[in-house]
């Protein structure tokens, strides 16, 4: 862990975008994983739930450090998917306050910069009413904590009523997140992870289904987070409004107005909500109802550092507004955050640059341009003369992103390996290309390619059986620097060794020479 400590503190590299300029987020999605929690999901959810790895190295250190890094003043700790279930209800119960308890005891520790959102054990639903009570009174939890369905009950089921009445007579906030839902189509979509695409059909389905069943109209006290914009709900709007008509039709005492709890609802804007979400998500909503989410520790932080850096910038919000999305609406879902003096300030303050103090030394934290301008790079009209040249130019670059040796590589120092990597997202398969400048073999250059994007590195040294180079590749979530120690070994071409990227504790590879 201690590595892992001196890998995550490094600062983004200098020569990298503007900082980020609004230092007093609140952040409503948030997730923790404290012991008893991954003690369950060893047992229960081996391997990757839902697609995605635990990431099991989260600690409180680790998430204050990213808080630091992203301008995030204050965190609302959650579980994410698949949350807690259990056969038996005691079984359940007793799971759920023991994940709570560890969550208060987080947030004692800390309490200006943590909040606990609470586990409930849905779907029963008379042991999670008294969870409840418990944590909102007596552990003074934020809120509560709900997946889009509890083992195949989906929010809105009139079996959750007894929750929801708890809820509502406290007014309590609820938080909801996406999990796996309960029955799959077999043969579609197979081999994608969960959060790829269901994690979206289950958010649009859990607030159809409390449109349907007047959840908002029933309950209109609970203050309730949608997560990641609300997903295809703004999409949906307009076309189940056209229906909606049938089914008041059918019933006069149904009020299934999809327009009206779309602004009930607050939203957070975790994920990938700009450039598309947001302005759909406008365009039905107030302002007034938008909210931040990192989704830290399961999104990368590379990409949670892009969706930073993109609100902050877009064009779709004043600054006011995002002063407001970020800070100011929170105090209105969370009405005891007002009595923290930093994020009060933050809700008036304009946005700035921040300089942050690191061991003893000032500088101001430089956040790399993960959104790039994806167009032709050549300017036009491009002078006839110089038509030529440009034109071999681009012969050339689409040759070097071919993952094959260059023309010049002599054969008789060239191999190509086949590696396999774990990291945060899963098992990434890169093979890569190595060419010895010449026959001393203490130098190299070559090919990688990452994620389906060929790049070329340079500048590789080889010391004994060891050969250490960087990679620097474009991920669709932005440039991406990946420093390799690969050890080889000559008779049978295998290797073994480490990457290291920034933000990342160290990634184990292995692979064999083809």
């Amino acid at each position: 862990m201690e590595k892992e400590r001196k890998t995550v503190n490094h600062p983004v590299e200098s020569n990298d975008a503007a900082p980020l300029r609004f230092r007093g987020k609140i952040d409503f999605q948030s997730h923790y994983l404290p012991p008893a929690y991954l003690e369950f999901l060893r047992a229960h959810y081996p391997g990757s739930p839902d697609g995605y790895p635990t990431p099991d190295y989260w600690t409180p250190d680790w998430q204050r450090d990213k808080m630091d890094l992203l301008g995030i003043a204050y965190a609302h700790l959650e579980l994410s998917s698949p949350n807690v279930f259990l056969l038996q209800a005691d079984d359940c119960l007793r799971l759920a306050r023991k994940i709570n308890d560890q969550g208060a005891a987080i947030v004692a520790e800390n309490p200006t910069r943590f909040g606990l959102i609470a586990t409930l054990p849905l779907p029963w639903a008379e042991a999670s009413a008294e969870e409840a009570r418990r944590t909102l009174d007596e552990l003074k939890a934020d809120g509560v904590g709900l997946t889009t369905n509890h083992h195949g009950v989906y929010l809105g089921d009139p079996r959750l009523d007894p929750v929801m009445r708890e809820l509502d007579g406290r007014g309590a906030m609820a938080i909801v997140h996406p999990t796996a839902p309960h029955v799959s189509v077999p043969g579609a979509c197979e081999g994608l992870s969960l959060p790829a695409f269901e994690y979206f059909v289950e958010t649009t389905r859990a607030f159809t289904n409390m449109v349907l069943e007047d959840t908002f109209v029933k309950f209109p006290n609970i203050r309730w987070v949608m997560p990641h914009a609300g997903a295809f709900v703004s999409v949906l709007a307009d076309r189940f409004e056209s229906f909606a008509f049938m089914l008041r039709f059918a019933d006069p005492d149904r009020r299934v107005d999809y327009m009206d709890a779309m602004s009930h609802v607050y939203y957070d804007l975790a994920g990938f909500s700009e450039p598309k979400q947001l302005a759909d998500l406008l365009r039905n909503v107030p302002d007034t109802h938008l909210l931040y989410g990192s989704d830290t520790p399961y999104t990368p932080i590379e990409a949670v550092l892009s969706q930073a850096r993109a609100l902050e910038g877009t064009d779709k919000l004043t600054e006011e507004q995002k002063r407001m999305a970020f800070t100011g609406n929170a105090l209105a879902v969370n009405p005891k955050l007002a009595g923290i003096p930093a994020l009060a300030r933050a809700a008036s303050e304009p946005a700035g640059n921040v300089a942050v103090k690191r061991d003893g030394r000032w500088h101001v934290r430089l956040l790399r341009d993960l959104f790039p301008r994806r167009h032709v790079a050549v300017r036009v009209p491009v002078p006839p003369h110089e038509a030529a040249p440009k034109i071999a130019g681009a012969v050339r670059d689409a040759a070097a992103a071919r993952l094959a040796p260059d023309p010049c590589d002599d054969p008789a120092l060239t191999a190509r390996y086949d590696v396999r990597l774990n990291s945060p997202v899963g098992v990434i398969a890169i093979p890569v290309i190595v060419s010895y400048d010449d026959m001393t073999r203490t130098s190299f250059h070559g090919k990688a390619k990452v994620m389906g994007i060929v790049a070329s590195y340079r500048d590789g040294v080889r010391d004994g059986t060891r050969h250490s180079f960087d990679i620097r590749v474009r991920l669709p979530f932005g440039p991406l620097t990946v420093h390799l120690n690969a050890d080889v070994s000559e008779p049978d071409g295998s290797v073994a060794g480490t990457a290291v990227a920034p933000h990342r504790r160290p990634m184990p590879f292995t692979g064999r020479r083809r």
